[in-house]
């Protein structure tokens, strides 16, 4: 019997039964619907989150361009303020060095007053022996020189005023200079980012961009240092006017109340100086009529001298006679009536040549008090004409006060009108809310 022998070749791996085959048929089917399914929802998903990415991209660009460009308008508004402050300061200081240099000028020229008033004072002092009276002129020009002191004080007190008001306008104007050159710098930094986009070449990624830089402040304090900045300088140009129209109300007020005393003292030293030339006539019509009372005198004196010379020999022919008859003889030497007639006569002539002598003593010693008077009167009149002369000399010294005010107040009237045109520019301040802190 022969018998048949099958043979197999089989590889040498693990056979799967159908049902496992089958099993992962379906496994691998199911897997690639879930996979499909997992990948077509990562799609949508991915799909909406890109939309979402650019919606918020586009939506975050567009409200930082709008919030930068209203950073940008809060910037340019504060820095238009801080201009126009910037521009205000500038010109406050310029007037306000206007109104030191016309107090300085002011003060200053009060030391032409004032030398006159000293040089007047000096000059009267030269007046001799009763001349050197302590009248009314005296008086007034004390006050002048007073008064002028005085007055030097006032503007010196506002000249040194107006020179801490310019320090404190230059120190807010440098605060008010840093705050709006900040401010442009900001503002150039800021366009700057308006003008970046994402094509922009110079843009890439920085190391912490999300940081908070040292020395951030909130923005209530940048809006709260700007206006502070603002206001301070505005109080300091508000101080500024107030202290200029006061600088200009006391040079006014003082020139006036100078002019008043240098009228009065003028006035005083015109009725003085009447007064003086009165005394001076008068004194030159009692040296005349004296003069002509000596030249009298004198006459008198010679007439004097004359009538007691001519009554000489008149008593000695009397007496000659008498003596003579003396030597009458005997009974003839009788008291006779020439005898008496002659004795009465000699009497007489005794008698008229002792009151004549007397007369004549008391002429003399009247004419010599005469010209001792007529040399007092010399002498007073010297002294009137030296003090008339004087005064005279200190009037028209004082006549170079009268242009010294007109060119001061041409001056003044210059800056009067000048602040008032500066006033109508700056008028702002006097509505100004900061100007009244």
């Amino acid at each position: 019997m022969s018998s048949t022998i099958t043979r197999t070749v089989e590889r040498p791996v693990g056979r799967y039964a159908p049902p496992d085959w089958h099993a992962r048929n379906n496994k691998l089917s199911d897997v690639s619907r879930n996979t499909r399914d997992y990948s077509h929802a990562l799609r949508q998903e991915a799909k909406q989150l890109r939309i979402d990415a650019e919606a918020k991209t586009k939506w975050f660009n567009y409200e930082n361009n709008v919030k930068l460009n209203e950073r940008v308008r809060n910037i340019t508004e504060w820095r238009d303020k801080l201009d126009q402050c910037l521009r205000d300061l500038n010109l406050e200081i310029s007037v306000q060095k206007d109104a030191k240099e016309a107090c300085e000028r002011a003060l200053e020229a009060k030391n032409l007053p004032l030398e006159i008033a000293l040089e007047n004072i000096n000059t009267r002092e030269e007046r001799q022996e009763f001349d050197v009276v302590k009248d009314e002129v005296e008086a007034q020009l004390n006050n002048e020189v007073q008064l002028i002191e005085n007055i030097k004080d006032k503007l010196k007190t506002k000249c040194e005023e107006a020179w801490d008001c310019l320090a404190r306008l230059e120190e807010c104007r440098e605060v008010v200079e840093l705050d709006l050159k900040d401010k442009n710098d900001a503002l150039d930094i800021d366009m700057k980012q308006l003008d970046l986009t994402e094509a922009s070449a110079n843009i890439s990624h920085k190391p912490d961009a999300t940081r908070i830089p040292k020395g951030s402040v909130m923005p209530e304090t940048w809006f709260t240092h700007s206006e502070s900045n603002k206001m301070k300088a505005e109080a300091a140009m508000a101080e500024s006017q107030r202290l200029r129209e006061m600088i200009f109300h006391t040079i006014e007020q003082t020139s006036n109340d100078l002019r008043v005393q240098q009228d009065a003292t003028n006035f005083d030293f015109r009725k003085r100086h009447y007064e003086m030339k009165r005394a001076k006539e008068e004194l030159e019509y009692q040296m005349k009529t004296t003069r002509q009372e000596i030249e009298e005198q004198e006459n008198n004196i010679r007439d004097m001298e004359l009538a007691i010379k001519a009554k000489t020999n008149p008593l000695k022919l009397a007496e000659t006679r008498l003596e003579n008859r003396t030597n009458r003889p005997h009974v003839e030497l009788c008291s006779d009536e020439p005898m008496h007639g002659l004795i009465q006569e000699v009497e007489t002539l005794k008698e008229t040549i002792h009151r004549l002598t007397e007369k004549l003593d008391h002429s003399r010693e009247t004419l010599t008090e005469l010209e001792a008077h007529l040399h007092k009167l010399e002498e007073d009149h010297k002294n009137k004409q030296l003090a008339l002369s004087l005064d005279q000399r200190c009037m028209d010294t004082r006549k170079r006060l009268s242009n010294h005010d007109r060119e001061i107040k041409s001056q003044f009237d210059n800056n009067q009108k000048l602040t008032g045109i500066l006033r109508q520019n700056t008028r702002f301040l006097e509505n100004s809310k900061h100007a009244k802190y």
